[in-house]
């Protein structure tokens, strides 16, 4: 259910939205593109690579609550190998097995995409995931010190949520918010690879993703060392 049906009925509630509304507002385009470049869009939505998962984040949060962190400290891979190697697999396994069903779709509904561009979009997405995570484990490794994270994740999840452009193209931002929040790593979650894929954007800005998840990726990596280490060193003096 979790590798085809969500994310296939993820893209037809999205197909459905976007070709009514260019079709209510009585304009073959929308933001300067026709309902085919935003189906294509939104093709990517299948793959998963660069939605989130709430489950990985809320289990994390939950081991430290519980005391379970305790035999996960013990294991010859760390805290952060361990949920990341979990999350990092069923995400390619997921666009591993709906590559054929986005091909047909393309194909059946004559979709603007460009599969030559699948490895460097893999590669993005791949990059995407763990900074993503790092983000993520910073804020689970808050649970250290609070006792409710949860809150502060999911409003977290929100607002990544319409900054990567999977609520909508962030084609359709006014400038120049909609220059910042692109330069921001997380356009390279949705908005990038899926314009990429699409032939809404080029090569040029694609690579400049590639920055911006380089700067982004030790940002979060760095604040996720500290906090957990500083958690870690709170747990144990505590004797939890």
């Amino acid at each position: 259910m979790g590798i085809v049906v969500v994310p296939v009925c993820y893209f037809l509630v999205e197909a459905a939205f976007w070709t009514g509304l260019i079709k209510a507002s009585g304009d073959e385009l929308l933001g300067g593109f026709s309902a085919r470049y935003y189906l294509g869009y939104f093709l990517y939505l299948i793959l998963q690579l660069g939605s989130m998962n709430w489950r990985f984040e809320r289990a994390m949060i939950a081991e430290i609550n519980n005391g379970a962190v305790n035999a996960l400290l013990l294991r010859p891979s760390s805290f952060f190998e361990y949920h990341m190697g979990q999350l990092l697999g069923q995400k390619l396994i997921t666009a591993l097995a709906m590559l054929p069903i986005i091909s047909f779709i393309a194909w059946r509904w004559d979709l603007p995409f460009h599969a030559e561009r699948l490895p460097m979009v893999f590669l993005m997405g791949i990059c995407y995931v763990i900074l993503l995570f790092s983000l993520h484990f910073a804020v689970a490794s808050m649970a250290f010190f609070f006792d409710n994270v949860y809150s502060l994740n999911n409003s977290k999840n929100m607002i990544i949520w319409i900054l990567t452009g999977e609520l909508m193209p962030l084609d359709l931002l006014p400038s120049p918010i909609r220059e910042w929040i692109i330069a921001l790593p997380f356009s390279c979650g949705f908005y990038i690879p899926a314009a990429y894929l699409s032939g809404r954007i080029e090569i040029d800005v694609f690579l400049r993703g590639f920055i911006s998840l380089a700067i982004g990726g030790v940002a979060f990596g760095l604040l996720a060392q500290f906090v957990w280490k500083r958690g870690v060193r709170r747990y144990s003096g505590t004797g939890a």
